[in-house]
């Protein structure tokens, strides 16, 4: 059986399926625009996370080892309003703070005697933070891998007061880091940091210059 042919049928143009075709592309390109835009997005805010938690973890350890700068398991015998006379407060060696660098010694073990062991700090070197595990000869370890973070500044400054009798100092520390795939992006932390271990007067010149 013949039909006739409908007239008003029409097939789609090649111009009509370029223009579909062309919008199509276009959907898509703005589709895959917005994906990687948001892919950027996440890979920076997990960067910009580690980068935090890296220099907390630093930040925390400076502030928890610092606090108990110039401590003596037998300061009730030896430091007094006029005196300071143990290992710990004898000399400069015992707390000082330099270029990108900070030391002190404390009595890790209680027995009131200054050993090899028991001097510490922080310093920078070469974009890495590292601690000082002995008095001499100096032996430092590095606290943070470059690969993944460097760092660009460690200052410290120190503020002394009188309290009573005894000499109550406060030490403000700052902590900044990057990535090193992009230097431009930095973060700074600062803390300030309460010394557990009073003072004495006499001490001040040596200790808050």
């Amino acid at each position: 059986m013949n039909f006739p042919a409908d007239s008003n049928q029409r097939g789609e143009t090649l111009v009509g399926l370029l223009v579909g075709l062309s919008l199509g592309l276009l959907v898509l390109t703005g589709g895959a625009h917005m994906l990687a835009q948001l892919l950027h997005g996440h890979r920076l805010a997990l960067q910009d996370s580690h980068l935090q938690q890296d220099l907390h973890f630093a930040m925390d350890l400076m502030a928890s080892e610092l606090q108990d700068a110039q401590y003596s398991a037998k300061s009730w015998n030896t430091r007094s309003p006029d005196t300071c006379t143990d290992a710990f407060c004898d000399g400069p060696e015992d707390f000082g703070l330099g270029n990108g660098r900070i030391d002190w010694t404390l009595d890790r073990n209680h027995n009131g005697a200054q050993d090899n062991d028991e001097c510490t700090g922080f310093r920078l070197k070469a974009g890495a933070l590292q601690v000082r595990t002995a008095c001499s000869p100096e032996v430092w370890t590095a606290l943070t891998d470059t690969a993944s973070l460097r760092m660009t500044r460690l200052e410290a400054s120190l503020r002394c007061q009188r309290r009573e009798q005894w000499l109550q100092r406060h030490v403000l520390l700052q902590l900044e880091a990057q990535w090193p795939q992009e230097p431009a992006r930095t973060l700074l932390l600062e803390r300030t940091v309460v010394l557990r271990n009073d003072l004495p007067p006499v001490a001040q010149a040596l200790y808050c210059p």
